[in-house]
């Protein structure tokens, strides 16, 4: 990361907190990103989001509470500025195509792994609509 620029700041929703903490540490040793927090699910997103002002949010899909997808449009419609990344091992074509209409602007499988999630992560916040190796490899094949 040059001098002066911005680091990106993250908001991981998901239920798993030991994947929430592994992914803290993974970002911080990457460099160029900012924690803003974690949530086990997605009752306070919004309301999170306004407070903390993430760029990125990090969303799972399998989790107790709100549904993510609702609490996703939500957040499109109430913090624009902020942007959607579906993180999750449930990887169908309905869930892409449900999570697009949601307004994400990335699906990453959490088997890509971490490095492709980072690279995701910054193709978004320079304003690119990603879908992962795994995600691709499932959309265009079914």
């Amino acid at each position: 990361m040059t001098p002066g620029a911005e680091r990106i700041s993250i908001l991981c929703v998901d239920d798993n907190e030991q994947m929430a903490r592994a992914l803290r540490v993974k970002l911080r040793l990457a460099g160029g990103f900012i924690w803003k927090g974690w949530l086990p699910g997605a009752d306070e997103l919004v309301q999170t989001v306004q407070h903390d002002e993430p760029n990125v949010v990090l969303l799972d899909i399998d989790m107790p509470g709100k549904n993510p997808f609702e609490a996703m449009s939500e957040l499109v419609r109430e913090c624009p500025q902020a942007r959607a990344i579906i993180f999750s091992g449930h990887v169908r074509r309905e869930l892409i195509d449900r999570a697009i209409e949601s307004g994400a602007w990335a699906y990453v499988s959490k088997n890509d792994g971490e490095d492709e999630l980072l690279a995701t992560i910054r193709r978004v916040v320079s304003g690119e609509f990603v879908l992962s190796s795994e995600v691709r490899a499932t959309y265009d094949h079914t």
